[in-house]
């Protein structure tokens, strides 16, 4: 068959068209389908139709069921009769690809289920063989052939998860193929269309020049006429006669531009707009002709096809999707039937059901075959005491569950209880300032980390045996060692001096003396004006102090000795550290000797003490030795 240009013809029923609907298409079973047919030959590039043998010439389908009237509907004469088949066929696809997903679902469902039947099934196994002790049992047997049947349905689950696994998968390649096929077909029809639409444009612009010629060949026909009649008065009124008032009053005024041309003129226009209407009127019938040619073509021969093969395509996804799920009943049946005959066989052949699997089970010879079995395994009974035994806890665990604290305790209780002379955070810091820090700027004034420092104070409190300030961490920054003794010493419950012996140290320094210069309390022994009455006072301040120092209790005495002992090495190198007598007092004053709770006297009270830490720091020999 000729086609024209622009035009797609279609082939099978995958790719367009059956090859039976070139002339007619019925299918039995609820649908007929007639399609006219076309003949073309080719004469000079045209195309005639036959019509003469096309009584029936329409796309028609009737439906029946049972006793119910047949209702038939021709689909050419429908306007959207194709887009109702193709919106049809989007439905039938859609439909598969529902069933799809619920395969793809259903299979992943059974995979699940399968998988995790069968691990059951096989660690219950496992846990079989692992236990001996019942091997011999009728229960034992009948519970192993119990688990094995589970596992023998979860086989067949799987293979069932499978079956509907390449169910999906076909019938989703199934449907891509379909759809492919649907767009094509839809594709073809809209090339159709838009060569038709195309086609009426060019007739519309055809007709337009052809209407546009004629009347330009009307007007010079009448102005033609108008110039002959000024010229023969006669002939003029006699022409005017017949003519009516209408067609004077539509050509009248409008043929301006042709005004002042001579007779020969107007007839040699006339004659030329003549041929070019003829011209145009000719193009419009041609192309009038062509675009006719085209619709009919169309509407009696291509459509008829479009629509037989996307009636095809309904039908054929519909049988293949009832198909598909006549295939997943069977199926599924078939899984559900192999599942009861796993559970229930049906010929004793095949061997015992579940049901019968438990009725095997003795209970009571299983249990005589055990009892039997352990008394000869057994043996004696041990009735003896069970004796005590201590549960051994780690070194870490020990200090935490028994900590030997320090901080808050009283300083006599827990010298008691360590055993020592003076406390073991006094001993430790006071070796590792000396050993690292004494040449360390501001120390004792400087403050270390929070962080560290806490971290000190709680291992400290602890165990402080056990905590090592020779490690990097201290050594690093010696002034969280100093900081955490500092702490230390305040925090000591009644302080280091107990407030009746802190008054009477104190009385030697009073309030009046705190202005002077001078360390031999007020005095000035530097100067010339020193004479032995301060040589006296000095005597008897260091006398005082010692009966004041001799007379506090022992562990608050060693303590003391030992903390002056340890400034007086720390001031020793104060031309490296910056910490002379003075500035150690100011940092020990409130330490040692706390003010009382007046405030009104704090401030006094905090200079009183340091002036006192710096008598004793000068003096520290011949005090401590006359105790």
């Amino acid at each position: 068959m000729t086609t024209n240009s622009g035009f797609l013809s279609t082939g099978n029923a995958h790719n367009g068209l059956p090859p039976s609907s070139a002339g007619g298409l019925h299918r039995d079973g609820g649908s007929a389908v007639s399609v006219r047919s076309a003949t073309t030959s080719g004469s000079n590039g045209r195309k005639s139709y036959d019509t003469q043998n096309l009584p029936n010439t329409q796309l028609s389908v009737s439906s029946s069921s049972g006793q119910q009237p047949s209702v038939q509907v021709d689909l050419t004469e429908i306007d959207g009769g194709l887009a109702m088949l193709l919106e049809r066929s989007r439905q039938s696809l859609n439909s598969c690809k529902e069933t799809v997903i619920f395969l793809k679902n259903r299979a992943k469902v059974e995979e699940d289920y399968g998988r995790s039947l069968q691990k059951v099934a096989q660690s219950t196994l496992k846990m079989i063989d692992r236990s001996g002790n019942h091997s011999q049992s009728t229960q034992q047997a009948a519970w192993q052939r119990l688990v094995e049947v589970h596992e023998t349905l979860a086989s067949n689950r799987m293979k069932f998860s499978i079956t509907l696994s390449e169910m999906s998968d076909y019938l989703s390649n199934y449907v891509k193929t379909k759809e492919n096929v649907r767009r094509r077909l839809k594709e073809t029809e809209q090339r159709y269309q838009k060569a038709i639409e195309e086609s009426e444009a060019s007739l519309e612009k055809a007709r337009a020049k052809y209407e546009m010629q004629s009347i330009e060949w009307e007007r010079l026909l009448v102005k033609t006429s108008k110039t002959e009649s000024s010229s023969n008065p006669g002939a003029a009124q006699s022409s005017a006669i017949s003519k009516t008032k209408n067609v004077s009053n539509a050509v009248s005024g409008i043929f301006g531009k042709h005004k002042g041309l001579t007779q020969e003129s107007l007839e040699r226009l006339g004659q030329e707009a003549g041929v070019k209407t003829k011209m145009a009127n000719e193009s419009y019938k041609r192309i009038l002709q062509q675009t006719n040619t085209m619709r009919r073509d169309f509407y009696d021969v291509q459509l008829p096809k479009i629509l037989a093969s996307v009636m095809g395509l309904v039908e054929e996804v519909d049988q293949f999707l009832k198909f598909s799920l006549g295939k997943y009943a069977y199926t599924y049946e078939s899984a559900v039937l192999a599942d009861a005959i796993t559970l229930k066989p049906i010929d004793m052949a095949s061997g015992p059901g579940m049901v019968e699997m438990v009725g095997d089970i003795d209970s009571k010879a299983d249990l005589d075959a055990y009892l039997q079995a352990a008394a000869k395994a057994g043996g004696r009974v041990n009735r003896a005491s069970i004796p005590y035994r201590e549960y051994e806890m780690n070194a870490v665990a020990r200090l935490y569950a028994n900590p030997k604290h320090i901080f808050g305790v009283p300083l006599d209780a827990q010298l008691e209880r360590d055993h020592q002379q003076v406390p073991m955070i006094l001993a430790k810091c006071a070796e590792a300032v000396e050993t690292y820090g004494l040449q360390n700027e501001g120390i004792y004034r400087q403050s270390g980390q929070s962080s560290q420092v806490n971290k000190l104070r709680t291992e400290f409190d602890l165990d402080a045996e056990q905590v090592d300030l020779s490690s990097s961490s201290c050594v690093s920054d010696i002034n969280n060692v100093a900081s955490v003794l500092k702490t230390y010493l305040r925090e000591l419950p009644g302080g280091l001096v107990p407030p009746s012996h802190r008054s009477a140290m104190l009385s030697y320094f009073p309030t009046d003396e705190l202005d002077s210069n001078g360390d031999a309390g007020g005095y000035d022994t530097t100067h010339a004006h020193y004479n032995r009455d301060q040589d006296l006072v000095l005597a008897q301040k260091i006398s005082g102090l010692a009966d004041a120092i001799r007379s506090l209790p022992t562990p608050h005495k060693n303590t003391l000795a030992f903390l002056f002992a340890h400034l007086d090495k720390v001031q020793a190198f104060q031309e490296f550290n910056m910490m002379n007598s003075e500035n150690l007092s100011i940092v020990f004053g409130p330490t040692i000797f706390p003010a009382v709770n007046d405030p009104a006297n704090a401030a006094l009270d905090i200079r009183r003490s340091a002036k006192l830490v710096k008598f004793i720091l000068d003096n520290r020999k011949p005090i401590f030795e006359a105790i």
